[in-house]
């Protein structure tokens, strides 16, 4: 616990080294109006805070800044957050607009996120084993050649040519259309996924080798959309370039490769997936070294209560946490909300 001169000093040592990103020295902070100490006095409350381990002095420098320890108290105790305007939810909004489909959607989130918060954006994509066969269809494409069309959460479609060993009619398609609709559609992408491995084995004991091709090509697409080649997505790394103690060629380099590392980054974002709300994770918080003097804030997004997914963005540890978390936050909701519809 701080009195309120601590307090009041150490908020507004924050608040001058999170707009300047540079030490913050005892004699600046008594010229501040608001302050009204001596700078002996406020010596004294900085080797206080010090003592605490909330700030500290870089290298040489006379100043000071906050540690990990720091930021953590000032994120919990001190920030208050407000909603963001109207006016600025319906832009975000707007942007995210339009005839999507579902990755198209996730990516410009992504896209939409890194450009709303100046930081790089991190959007896991949603669990697709959960996503719902809406319906299947062939199209005959002459002489043996047949269009595999399958369609999810009624508007996601994949299709596939397959190339048969026997030419086929339109109403034969019709009716291993109908056969596969009966039992697939509406049902999760796994069940479905199950059910298209029983109707394999039944048809291989009536040797209905015809039909069998037309439904293996169907397991094949259904099997590449339950693959998640992407887990996550990643936009805005030229962002970092902005903050001096992220440009470094050699932090740069770690972080990108970082981003690359699927691993690493899922992990983070795995620690929101059974979280309330959004979450902050400030310098080692994110679970390695590399992430020193950045923060990872992220949060849910869901659909009816089911958790799909975790978004976030990764910046400096002096970002404006005011400005970021209500960002979030809200493009998590929007989120939610389109992928309801």
């Amino acid at each position: 616990m701080l009195n309120d001169r601590s307090q009041l000093l150490f908020k507004k040592l924050m608040g001058l080294y999170l707009n300047e990103g540079k030490p913050v020295g005892s004699t600046t902070l008594a010229k501040c109006p608001e302050v009204g100490l001596s700078s002996a006095t406020v010596r004294n409350v900085m080797s206080d805070l010090e003592k605490m381990g909330l700030i500290h002095s870089p290298h040489t420098s006379a100043g000071r800044v906050p540690t990990d320890k720091g930021y953590r108290f000032f994120v919990d105790s001190l920030l208050s957050y407000q909603p963001l305007s109207k006016q600025s939810e319906a832009l975000i909004r707007q942007e995210l607009s339009g005839t999507f489909s579902q990755d198209a959607l996730m990516n410009n989130v992504s896209q939409v996120l890194s450009g709303i918060t100046g930081m790089t954006s991190l959007v896991m994509m949603p669990n697709k084993e959960q996503g719902i066969l809406s319906h299947i269809d062939f199209v005959s494409l002459g002489d043996s050649r047949v269009l595999v069309v399958l369609v999810f959460n009624d508007q996601d479609i994949q299709n596939r040519i397959i190339d048969l060993e026997a030419r086929t009619t339109s109403e034969e398609l019709i009716k291993i259309a109908n056969f596969l609709n009966e039992f697939c559609v509406g049902q999760s992408l796994v069940n479905a996924k199950k059910m298209l491995i029983e109707r394999m084995e039944l048809i291989r004991n009536s040797t209905n080798e015809f039909m069998l091709s037309v439904i293996q090509a169907t397991d094949s697409v259904l099997s590449d959309q339950i693959e998640q080649k992407v887990p996550f997505l990643v936009a805005g790394q030229s962002n970092l370039l902005n903050y001096q103690e992220l440009a470094g060629a050699d932090k740069l380099k770690s972080l990108f490769h970082a981003f690359e590392q699927h691993a690493e980054v899922l992990a983070v974002l795995d620690k929101s997936l059974n979280a309330q709300g959004v979450q902050v994770f400030i310098g080692n918080e994110c679970g390695n070294d590399i992430y020193q003097d950045c923060s990872i804030v992220s949060t849910p997004y869901e659909v009816e209560g089911n958790v799909l997914g975790v978004l976030g963005v990764v910046g400096p540890s002096r970002m404006n946490y005011e400005k970021v978390v209500p960002k979030v936050d809200i493009t998590a909701k929007i989120l939610g909300t389109l992928l309801k519809k």
